[in-house]
């Protein structure tokens, strides 16, 4: 009976040893396939930020707006170096966007080039101060640029005086009721693409210089009164002088052109 006893132990013991050798093998298969995938997974990773480092940016799209800033507002913090990061930045909307932009785009060129399309917010006129300086403002009046030379085109502001002059600041003038009707005309101006040199505050009343002619607006600057100023200009043929249009209105249509006098002479 003992030598039966001890064959069945053996036997016993002999069915358990392979199952613990299966065990050992599995830890060994996990663990290995851990370290497999954990390799991979870093290759993966070094393989996205060297291949989508950042060499090269394509800015396309503005014109007052220097590419440097651009590229330093798209690229303003230190995971930007990573193209996959500045493009799901922007996607999120979390990238940020200089006041002077109506939109902007970026995107891959390819994985080493960020390409970037901007709109930027037209200038619809300008004003000086004392230093000499150009600060160009959109029709929110925001100072969207500032230059050290007038651009053509742009018609100057004359007699606006804000209080403050400051790049992305709105301009304000608190002592003025006439300042809303100056923004006003320069916005109409530009609606019906009249070729503006000059907009002239005096007295608080604003005037527009078209060419060799100067448009008086009075104190109210209306879309009726400057609806009627390029019919007016083909009538009068080359002649210099003040186009008086301070009381014209949808129940008037009164209408004076004063030859070879300027609002300077009158004053």
């Amino acid at each position: 009976m003992k030598r039966e006893e001890y064959l069945d132990d053996y036997q016993d013991h002999a069915e358990r040893r392979p199952k613990k050798k299966k065990k050992k093998k599995k830890r060994k298969h996990r663990v290995y396939a851990f370290f497999v995938l954990l390799f991979a997974f870093l290759i993966l990773v070094l393989g996205i930020f060297i291949l989508f480092h950042v060499q090269k940016v394509e800015v396309k799209g503005n014109d007052y707006c220097s590419t440097e800033e651009i590229v330093k507002s798209v690229q303003n913090d230190k995971y930007s170096v990573n193209g996959l990061y500045v493009l799901a930045k922007y996607k999120l909307g979390y990238g940020k966007q200089p006041d002077c932009f109506e939109s902007i785009k970026v995107s891959l060129k390819n994985p080493w080039t960020l390409k970037i399309i901007v709109q930027e917010k037209e200038r619809i006129g300008y004003v000086m101060d004392s230093d000499g300086k150009y600060y160009y403002f959109d029709q929110d009046g925001m100072v969207v640029d500032v230059e050290e030379a007038p651009v053509d085109g742009i018609p100057l502001v004359d007699g606006m005086d804000p209080d403050e002059l400051k790049l992305y600041h709105k301009l304000k003038k608190k002592s003025s009721i006439i300042y809303q009707e100056i923004l006003e005309a320069t916005r109409e101006m530009k609606k019906y693409e009249l070729s503006v040199t000059k907009i002239m505050c005096r007295s608080d009343r604003i005037y527009v210089y078209i060419g060799n002619v100067c448009v008086s607006l009075g104190n109210d600057v209306t879309s009726v009164k400057v609806a009627q100023i390029p019919k007016i200009l083909e009538k009068l043929e080359g002649k210099e002088g003040t186009l008086h249009l301070e009381n014209f209105s949808d129940e008037s249509d009164t209408a004076t052109f004063d030859i070879g006098v300027f609002p300077e002479d009158a004053g």
